[in-house]
């Protein structure tokens, strides 16, 4: 059966995010939990970025957890050495390889990468840990730029080689294309995929090159990272529960939620409304025609069942947009017996009622529980 490695980012990209700060402690428990749900690398900043971060990497790698603590690593000899000198499973070392980096980021041509990229990765390999060489900014390089120098980093030793789209240009079919080509050139090599989204196409970008034949994808916690940051966590876990549930069959899924909800906290952000699975309205149901259908079988407007996560879907009775099946069903639950004509009223009173504004469960049940009372001859002042 196909594999699937999953790497999360969010403790290396997730701090680019701009004004993102995650204490010592903190970065140990996203550890834990992402831990937790199975994900099988967390990659962590280079361990020469500040003292800082070394301690932190060592204190990560000292969790002794199931997942493997890989550091993102520049192709210079004392980033490679004080990466080797922590407990790492492996380095992803990275260089850009398109003209616009080449230009105005390290200014070194083809040739001079590949100087300097192969002995690193023959001293990584001799040092018995795993390594990767990512070409930043693959899907604006050259194709024979990139060809050739994954030619080389490949005869070096590689175990994996990084698809970056590190500016977010890529298209799905674009995503598609290079990652097959890739595949077929290079049949025994892993293929890793990083997908920005400046143009929206992070989680789709990364779904084509699952399709294409990658077998390690990058995501990040609410796909915190550089810019617009890249694709979640919880959004690939979505299309993967549909599309390819065998990848994740040992994931623990229910601890989504817990994760996602401590690095927002953390970040002292709210969990974005469009982010799947964990958006606080992620199974919440408002409009009558939707209601009525989930009511009596909820795959009719949802493809994710919430307790897989843990969660528990929502029916939203308090809007203009409710329906009579919604209504009567929250009387009934309340324990009250409504005719049909009296379930009528019942919604037109309280459409009404909502006209004024959306209205929580607990004015809802207020509201249900008081025009019981008087039987529909309740007015209310608008």
């Amino acid at each position: 059966m196909r594999s699937l490695a999953i790497l999360d980012s969010t403790l290396r990209e997730g701090e680019q995010f701009s004004g993102a700060f995650f204490h010592l402690e903190q970065r140990l428990q996203i550890a834990r939990l992402l831990d937790a749900i199975g994900v099988t690398y967390i990659e962590v900043p280079s361990p020469i970025a500040s003292p800082e971060t070394h301690e932190a990497v060592q204190a990560l790698c000292a969790l002794n957890l199931r997942t493997q603590i890989v550091a993102h690593v520049r192709c210079a000899e004392r980033d490679v050495e004080a990466a080797l000198a922590t407990p790492v499973a492996g380095l992803n070392l990275f260089y850009g390889t398109s003209t616009e980096l080449r230009s105005y980021s390290h200014g070194r041509r083809i040739d001079q990468i590949i100087a300097d990229a192969v002995p690193l990765i023959k001293r990584v390999r001799e040092a018995g840990r795993y390594v990767r060489f990512s070409a930043e900014d693959a899907f604006r390089s050259d194709l024979v730029d990139l060809l050739t120098v994954f030619d080389a980093v490949i005869e070096a030793g590689v175990q994996r080689i990084g698809l970056p789209d590190t500016v977010g240009i890529a298209t799905p079919r674009q995503v598609e294309r290079l990652v097959h080509l890739c595949a077929e050139r290079y049949p025994q090599i892993g293929i890793e995929f990083h997908g920005h989204n400046d143009t929206g196409c992070a989680i789709a970008n990364t779904v084509a090159a699952l399709e294409a034949g990658a077998d390690c994808l990058d995501v990040t916690v609410l796909g915190i990272g550089e810019r617009n940051g890249i694709a979640s966590l919880s959004g690939l876990i979505a299309q993967l529960y549909i599309h390819y549930p065998e990848l994740i069959a040992s994931y623990d899924l229910e601890k989504l939620a817990s994760l996602d909800q401590y690095v927002a906290e953390s970040l002292n952000l709210t969990i974005p409304f469009n982010i799947p699975i964990t958006a606080p309205g992620a199974f919440t149901h408002r409009a009558g025609v939707h209601t009525k259908a989930v009511l009596q079988n909820p795959r009719a407007y949802e493809v994710l069942n919430p307790s897989d996560f843990g969660l528990a879907r929502h029916i939203d009775v308090g809007s203009r947009f409710t329906g009579r099946y919604a209504v009567g069903h929250r009387a009934a639950s309340l324990g009250l017996q409504l005719g049909s004509d009296e379930v009528v009223q019942l919604t037109q009173a309280l459409k009404e009622r909502a006209e004024q504004g959306s209205m929580s469960l607990e004015e809802v049940d207020t509201f249900i529980h008081t025009w019981y009372q008087q039987k529909g001859n309740l007015v209310w002042e608008r």
